[in-house]
């Protein structure tokens, strides 16, 4: 007996929601061949051809479908699934749409600006300013995947106040490659759009030498303020304090300036000295929007580290004590590490 190609053209019917693969199946009994089911690429309306000619029912309800015989039981529920998962993405779509325009509704009524405007207006602050502040990724070898992914969710956390920053800096990301290139491309939504300078090269090719300033712990300086024009480098490294006294020793390497942030000098923190880029980042930003260390502090560090301000005496000692050379008391030294490697100078 001649048989015939039963799988040539697809089934007229097609009444399910797109995009979800399903099986193919036939209830032709008076078919010469059987119909076969097929990989789950072909939708459940696909039927053997010759059962309906003429195309008569591309438009036809899976109920009067099922009733006529055309498609089975079982494929009429799978449709009916289709199509209330259909109606659900069409409803959580519409919410999605009537949440974002209650929102601004709400924007428009507390005077509050919208996105298009908050962009422009953190571009022409963007054009004042003349300081940098880079993240070295150099370091995407020494970490392993749980800490890149920390690391880069820290650098969106970055970006993301220095838009909303009153005093935003030019910010950058030098080395970027690997690991670290990749998890921005295929983990953070429109990264292509960022104001943020990009280079795979190491930040002793970019900026010039004299310019450099590398944050780290065991810098014998410290900073008394933040100078327009210098780039100040924040080392991009969740390490959990396993590669002490790196940055220090690769700003040496480099022969770039280096400097600590001057925490001793103005706060006590109680738990481990650590802060993650995005702190150090943010800390940076507070001192250039309030001209003041302690207040920065204050504001940035998360009270869970319990952070204390020191009042003028206390600083006075501390000073004195780092005149005579005199290391202040710090047991088991510092803690490197989530997110930073020595971000935070060696006094409590």
């Amino acid at each position: 007996m001649e048989t015939t190609d039963t799988h040539s053209e697809p089934d007229k019917l097609n009444i399910n929601a797109p995009g979800r693969p399903v099986e193919k199946e036939c209830n032709n009994v008076n078919q010469d061949t059987d119909c076969k089911n097929s990989a789950t690429d072909v939708n459940i309306n696909e039927k053997c051809s010759g059962e309906v000619e003429g195309g008569g029912t591309k438009d036809m309800d899976p109920e009067q479908a099922y009733a006529e015989g055309k498609i089975s039981k079982k494929q009429l529920k799978r449709l009916r699934r289709e199509e209330a998962w259909r109606k659900k993405k069409e409803f959580l779509k519409t919410k999605r749409k009537e949440q974002r325009r209650l929102e601004a509704q709400k924007r428009k009524e507390k005077g509050e600006p919208n996105k298009k405007r908050l962009r422009l207006e953190f571009e022409k602050r963007l054009e004042t300013s003349d300081i940098t502040i880079s993240v070295d990724l150099s370091f995407d070898d020494l970490m392993m995947e749980q800490d890149i992914k920390k690391l880069m969710k820290q650098i969106e956390r970055c970006y993301a106040v220095n838009k909303r920053a009153p005093v935003p800096v030019q910010m950058h990301l030098s080395s970027l490659g690997g690991r670290c290139r990749h998890r921005m491309e295929t983990a953070i939504a429109g990264w292509q759009g960022w104001k943020v300078g990009m280079d795979s090269d190491l930040y002793t090719e970019v900026f010039e030498r004299e310019r450099i300033v590398y944050l780290t712990s065991d810098s014998p300086n410290t900073l008394s303020t933040l100078e327009p024009g210098k780039v100040y480098i924040i080392g991009g490294l969740v390490d959990h304090n396993s590669h002490k006294g790196l940055c220090y020793q690769r700003a040496c390497e480099a022969g770039v300036g280096h400097a600590q942030l001057p925490i001793a000098q103005f706060v006590k923190i109680q738990s481990r000295k650590v802060l993650a880029v995005n702190h150090v980042f943010e800390i940076m930003l507070a001192y250039l929007e309030l001209q003041d260390w302690q207040e920065a502090f204050l504001r940035v560090i998360p009270p869970r580290k319990g952070v204390e301000a020191i009042t003028a005496d206390q600083a006075g000692e501390v000073v004195t004590e780092i005149e005579k050379g005199e290391e202040p008391p710090n047991k088991g030294g510092p803690a490197v590490g989530e997110g930073n490697s020595a971000l935070l100078d060696r006094d409590s």
